[in-house]
């Protein structure tokens, strides 16, 4: 009997351990689904109109990279979590199998970094918990996993189960697909997989990237996009990317980018200590950077919290910081110190997990209370769920109906819709409430950069001005409106000459001022242009303005050497653009340098319809703005240097005749 009781005991704790690790991995799975976040698409919410649109767009096969350019892959549509009645049914087949393989690759790569530990169990539960909680404060975080799986096991010292690589490729080849830093992530994480593999001989050295690439080619393929689009929707995407990054600058929050900046060297060096095996510096160091690009492009990438948001990557930290400890747990045999590490990294965890629900959330949730809402709404998301795919085909109940009074909402926002908006055969909406024309079930015809603020670039403005003078929407709905302090009319501004001289005013709707396209276009009516070398924090003076005049600005800044040093792992800092109206009163904006290289209206202030009819019209609209100064501190001019090019361009609707 008891020559016995040791393998009863082994066997019972080998019971235990895999109850343990499915219990672990059906409650990540409920934190991954995220089908609680599945929600009606409001017609004039901004990311709302983003996420209809990645809809459309998979809907009508439009192609990335040529029919829409957007820092979203064809994948977008299961990123987004907007309702479509058209698609839930895929949207469920496509997330919930996506949010299996996330739950079991993250409690098997966390079983594989704690090998050789005793009873790993329990402690790889609670880590698998904390990773999956972590992913509570918003959606990146679930498709930015993978990668840091990934590099994760570039530390091991064994081969990695073919299984776990498989699922890992799969996830971040798909998450590839849904938007496009994460190509960049993956791709990162997936050559430190390499190196590090390939020093430890591991038998699939050679086959996690051609597997990615192969992925990535059949996905392309089965979203309906032409094989030859691919390379065209990363080179746009990237300079969607670099012109984001100087758009999302930092100019406060400096606390919480230091505080970033701390933990992110505390966990790399877990990372360092991490490594069991002992492999040449070379590679070490290879790893290390692979960890180092994971993070700052988390920074570069808009997801440091930055002026008119509210992000940190505390997910991240989190996530990462399971992971380490994971690697650290006490060995069957061996020194006892990296019990001590591991007590600090689940300190740091737990305490900036906290920390970031107040940071983000402003303590109006608490922090128990999301944890548990997963779970305590389950049954209800999953009925739901079964309700949306069996009325998928028009049963006007549940989220269908609901669908169908945003429907409504959208149309009343359109005028009924309009007469003329009803009859058109394309339209589109300026500049970014696209949704209530997705909604309305109209169709729907996108310039290339569907929401104006994302056209950072002279580069990406040209797409949008050409896509307009030869295939422009029959009607547009344009109302001002730009996003995070910039001045109103910056997005999408270079576009405003092309509406005076291509379109004619119908009539106003409560989105905004209908316009439909001439068959002629008017030839523009320049009345001024001058040129100058001007300086930062000079006031420039506007020339007096007639009724109806329009005065655009254009200017040339660009990094300095240091300032292109900084821009490959961070942002470069913010500037900021002054205007003084003819009252005497002033009004600061931020200025993002792209959007000032394609040329945007500065005068005057336009801020509804109504004023822009009467620019149309050649009548006095807005608040007319008599000088304007670029601002730029010290630290500023260090990465922009100290002058610009600037053109000053005064224009008005053409002439009839």
């Amino acid at each position: 009997m008891g020559n016995d009781t040791p393998s009863v005991t082994g066997g019972k704790m080998q019971a235990v351990d895999r109850l343990l690790t499915v219990a672990a991995t059906a409650v990540c799975f409920l934190f991954f689904t995220k089908i609680g976040n599945l929600h009606i698409p409001g017609p004039e919410r901004l990311d709302d109109a983003w996420q209809a649109a990645m809809q459309f767009a998979w809907l009508q096969g439009l192609q990335f990279g040529r029919d829409i350019v957007f820092p979203h892959g064809p994948y977008g549509a299961f990123y987004a979590s907007t309702f479509h009645p058209d698609l839930i049914g895929l949207w469920y087949l496509i997330r919930l199998p996506h949010a299996a393989v996330l739950a079991v690759a993250l409690v098997w790569t966390l079983r594989v970094l704690s090998r050789g530990t005793s009873k790993p169990g329990l402690p790889v539960t609670l880590l698998a918990l904390l990773a999956a909680g972590a992913t509570v404060s918003g959606i990146d975080p679930l498709w930015i996993l993978p990668s840091f799986l990934m590099a994760a096991l570039a530390l091991d010292d064994t081969a990695t189960p073919p299984g776990l690589l498989a699922l890992l490729v799969l996830s971040i080849a798909f998450a590839t697909l849904a938007k496009f830093s994460f190509l960049v992530m993956g791709a990162t994480a997936l050559i430190a997989w390499t190196i590090s593999a390939a020093y430890r001989r591991d038998p699939l050295t050679l086959a996690a990237l051609p597997l990615y690439g192969a992925l990535i080619a059949v996905m392309w393929a089965l979203a309906g996009q032409e094989m030859g689009g691919f390379v065209e929707w990363v080179r746009v995407s990237f300079l969607v990317g670099s012109g984001y990054a100087a758009a999302m600058s930092l100019t406060s929050y400096w606390g919480d980018l230091a505080v970033y900046g701390v933990l992110v060297l505390v966990l790399l060096f877990g990372v360092w200590s991490g490594f069991r095996h002992r492999p040449p510096w070379p590679v070490k160091a290879a790893v290390l950077l692979g960890w180092i690009a994971l993070f700052s492009f988390v920074a570069k990438a808009g997801f440091v919290r930055h002026d008119g948001h509210a992000l940190f990557p505390f997910g991240m930290v989190i996530i990462t910081a399971a992971l380490v400890i994971a690697r650290l747990l006490p060995r069957l045999s061996g020194p006892p110190w990296p019990l001590a590490v591991q007590v600090v990294f689940l300190a740091v965890a737990i305490g900036w997990l906290f920390e970031a629900n107040d940071r983000l959330f402003d303590g109006r949730r608490d922090l128990v209370a999301k944890l548990a809402e997963p779970f305590l709404t389950a049954p209800r998301h999953y009925a739901q769920a079964a309700t949306d795919v069996l009325s998928e085909n028009g049963a006007g109940h549940g989220r269908v109906g609901d669908y169908a009074a945003a429907a409504a909402e959208a149309n009343r926002l359109l005028g009924g819709p309009h007469p003329r908006i009803a009859k058109a055969r394309s339209i589109d909406v300026f500049s970014t409430n696209a949704g209530a024309a997705i909604v309305a079930g109209l169709p729907y015809h996108p310039r290339p950069v569907i929401q104006s603020y994302q056209a950072y670039l002279p580069a990406l403005a040209a797409r949008d001005v050409a896509q307009m003078r030869s295939d422009g929407a029959e009607v547009y709905v344009i109302h001002p409106l730009s996003i995070d302090g910039r001045p109103v009319l910056a997005d999408g501004g270079y576009l405003w000459p092309d509406f005076l001289a291509r379109y004619d005013p119908v009539d106003t709707v409560p989105l905004g001022l209908v316009l439909e396209r001439r068959e002629t276009p008017l030839d523009p009516d320049v009345r001024a242009t001058s040129d100058i070398q001007a300086a930062f924090n000079s006031w420039i003076d506007l020339p007096p303005q007639e009724p109806g005049t329009i005065v655009q600005i254009q200017g040339d800044i660009r990094p300095t050497l240091l300032g292109r040093a900084l821009a490959l792992v961070f942002k470069p800092p913010q500037i900021s653009i002054t205007l003084r109206r003819e009252d005497g009163g002033e009004q600061t904006h931020r200025l993002v340098p792209g959007q000032f290289g394609a040329g945007f209206p500065v005068s005057p202030v336009i801020t509804d319809a109504g004023q822009i009819k009467a620019m149309f019209d050649g009548n006095a609209a807005g608040t007319p703005i008599a000088a304007f100064r670029i601002n730029a501190g010290k630290t500023q001019q260090r990465f922009w240097g100290s002058s610009f090019p600037l053109t000053v361009t005064q224009f008005r609707r053409p002439r009839e005749g």
